[in-house]
């Protein structure tokens, strides 16, 4: 267990790059105008009335991807003072928020679950690289978590609810660094192997 502003220290060291702030403590008037206007939006949106169709036997991630465009469609045609933005690139994060009065980006990750639960402890992966934070946002980045809940109608998915997560420094977060590997990989190693 650590906090975000410490994994992110960890993760520079750990990848040798200089420790620059990847996420900074939020304005009360941002929270304000974003708790606001993402509020108004989303009871305009009619998630009630407004399902959207998925195939059967489609895997949750795919679930996950399908709802996070749909979420941004129908979210962007109602926010005045944002636009919810592809963030291109492998790795965290998918999306960004920006202030249309100014132009400041926001880091946004929109994930996708079929409820809420508080006593749920299963993972919600956010990132294992820095490499995207440091090439597409300039510090101080402010970190915005949205988590549609939805309800499946027989392949008509509801947007029921939508959370959003405004990370400040001292959230806490797991971390767990993984090592993997790939048939290419195995191949070139210098340990011994057998092929049965």
């Amino acid at each position: 267990m650590s906090n975000f502003d410490d994994y992110h220290s960890d993760l520079a060291a750990w990848e040798q790059k200089p420790v620059i702030p990847l996420i900074a403590t939020w304005n009360p008037n941002d929270v304000q105008h974003i708790a606001k206007e993402f509020g108004t939006a989303f009871q305009a949106c009619s998630f009630a009335t407004t399902f959207l169709p998925v195939p059967p036997g489609i895997t949750n991630q795919s679930i996950g991807n399908k709802i996070a465009e749909f979420v941004t469609t129908q979210m962007n045609r109602r926010l005045r003072g944002f636009r919810i933005e592809d963030c291109l690139g492998a790795g965290y994060s998918d999306k960004q928020l920006r202030d249309v009065s100014d132009g400041r980006l926001f880091v946004c990750e929109i994930k996708a679950t079929s409820h809420f639960n508080p006593g749920d402890s299963n993972r919600i992966v956010l990132t294992s690289s820095s490499e995207k934070l440091r090439r597409k946002f300039k510090p101080l980045l402010h970190h915005l978590l949205m988590t549609a809940c939805y309800v499946d109608h027989g392949g008509q998915l509801e947007v029921q609810k939508i959370r959003l997560d405004l990370f400040e420094p001292t959230t806490p977060v797991n971390v767990r660094f993984e090592a993997s590997v790939s048939q290419r990989l195995l191949a070139q190693a210098a340990h011994r192997n057998f092929m049965l």
